[in-house]
């Protein structure tokens, strides 16, 4: 349980605190809230909570929102914004539709994608935007006239390996190995172990900021408001392609837990968001550390974050990784919801 929350608000990434904000607990819900007069869209934050860590004692965490719908370099702060502002949102984005294309389940036509594959070796693509939500604007690239193709003899929907915000690659100073064309035999494989933690390229099945787009493939990973814009103006680009634009989501498991500086959710309640065994260890059927989603919290956070992508982001489907790690009445809920 956190014994006091603070909050603690930057003027950019990377600079010193700008003003810390004492905040206050609502005993009936167990909420903390701060109210700071004027605008702050633009800034950055995190949390100063001071919590009980079983093992450890009363520790200071400084933590970003586990809510927060962008982020600084490596999730370290969250970013403020109403995500109305001009900023973000790219020209046309208010008219911005999906396909009409999909009446029932059954026309569906899904192409995986993953963003920084697809174009990384598009010689048509400036290089600076390679592997980055930036290369679907280039609408006379190889991928992107590729995908035309594809819409034109049928498919429907482009399924997007994970976006959102996750821990494995380091997003401002990531490493791209390189080795020959036999990538396959061990002395290449070795000769790129050292890079292995600093790795440009994941599957991204590691979430951190469930509801803030990945920073890896932003232009700026440091800045908030680009890698809001820059995830919109790809999914018009999607949709001007004429294809719906589903999203990957990873709400069974967390990155990591504990006193690691990407485990958001387990240091401000410690114990609380993660599925536990008998014997108090954290459960790891998923590969990782479980989350807790039957736990009232949990399964707030995932719906109120699907909805977010789809009222907010335009997205129009999801695919739940190990759905049947999730209570079948919070998935009857999600498709309830008015989007």
């Amino acid at each position: 349980t956190a014994q006091a929350v603070a909050l603690c608000v930057h003027a950019d990434d990377r600079g010193p605190a700008r003003t810390h904000r004492p905040m206050q607990r609502d005993d009936a819900t167990g909420s903390w809230q701060a109210h700071l007069p004027g605008d702050w869209r633009g800034h950055y934050y995190r949390y100063l909570v001071d919590v009980w860590v079983p093992g450890v004692g009363l520790v200071r965490q400084r933590v970003a929102d586990p809510y927060a719908v962008s982020a600084g370099a490596d999730a370290r702060r969250s970013f403020v914004s109403g995500l109305d502002e001009p900023a973000v949102t790219p020209p046309g984005w208010a008219a911005d539709r999906a396909p009409d294309r999909v009446r029932q389940a059954t026309d569906l036509v899904v192409y995986e994608l993953h963003v920084r594959d697809f174009s990384r070796d598009d010689q048509r693509v400036p290089a600076p935007l390679r592997g980055r939500f930036a290369a679907f604007t280039q609408a006379d690239s190889d991928g992107m006239r590729h995908l035309r193709a594809l819409a034109r003899a049928g498919l429907t929907d482009v399924h997007l390996l994970p976006v959102y915000d996750f821990g494995s690659v380091p997003e401002p100073r990531c490493a791209t190995p390189r080795v020959s064309a036999h990538g396959a035999d061990p002395s290449a494989q070795a000769r790129i172990a050292p890079l292995r933690e600093r790795d440009c390229y994941n599957w991204g099945y590691d979430p951190v900021l469930y509801s803030a787009p990945e920073g890896s493939y932003s232009l700026r990973p440091h800045d908030g408001r680009s890698r809001l814009r820059e995830f919109r103006q790809m999914v018009m680009a999607l949709h001007a392609a004429g294809l719906r634009v589903g999203m990957d989501v990873v709400y069974n498991h967390t990155f990591a837990a504990g006193q690691h500086p990407n485990a958001v959710l387990d240091r401000i309640v410690p114990g609380y968001y993660h599925r536990r065994d008998a014997q108090g260890r954290i459960e790891r059927s998923t590969c990782c550390d479980n989350t807790a989603t039957e736990h009232r919290m949990m399964g707030k956070l995932l719906l109120d974050s699907v909805l977010l992508w789809a009222r907010e982001h335009h997205i129009d489907s999801f695919r739940f990784d190990l759905m049947g790690h999730q209570p079948r009445a919070l998935m009857a809920q999600i498709g309830r919801a008015h989007v």
